[in-house]
């Protein structure tokens, strides 16, 4: 298992070296749940961030170090002024750690890349609830009972705006 705090440590001092001025980043969370990302960071109202990394990333002996700290530095410049998507000033933020360091922070990565198996390719997506915009034909999935699977009559469709213009259907896959 990979020593995470070291980890931490050192990849805010390579973004910091870099000439890039990370957020207030106040936890650090190894997430056992996560299965279909390596990592994600969460800002708060107060601009406070909370960066949580898969423990498969920290934990699978298959994964290199190197893979590992392009995933923190992925979500630490996250944490800077103006970096919210994967594109402006994140994606010029990567490309400058990518050409000082060698890395190759991107905006999503696979399980071959980081020499293991994909999660998801081996697992069905099995939806139990489909709606379909009776207007434009949007398609909406659930895996899970939510607010809109219990009131989707109650929905605008966000494709075409018209109101109440879901129905269900059932979904075979």
């Amino acid at each position: 298992m990979k020593n995470f705090e070291m980890l931490q440590k050192v990849c805010i001092d390579e973004v910091l070296g870099a000439g890039i001025e990370p957020g207030n980043i106040v936890s650090w969370v190894i997430n056992r749940r996560a299965k279909t990302r390596w990592g994600m960071c969460t800002k708060n109202p107060d601009g406070t961030c909370i960066i949580q990394i898969a423990a498969r990333l920290i934990e699978d002996e298959r994964i290199s170090e190197q893979a590992c700290k392009e995933t923190i530095i992925h979500e630490i410049l996250h944490t800077c002024k103006g970096c919210k998507g994967h594109t402006g000033l994140w994606l010029i933020y990567a490309n400058i750690m990518n050409k000082k360091y060698g890395y190759n922070i991107k905006r999503t990565t696979s399980g071959e890349e980081k020499g293991v198996e994909n999660y998801t390719a081996s697992k069905r997506l099995d939806y139990k609830y489909c709606f379909v915009c009776e207007n434009c034909g949007q398609i909406i999935k659930r895996k899970k009972q939510c607010e809109f699977t219990k009131y989707y009559r109650n929905y605008t469709c966000g494709i075409c705006g018209r109101k109440r213009a879901f129905h269900k259907v059932k979904y075979m896959q």
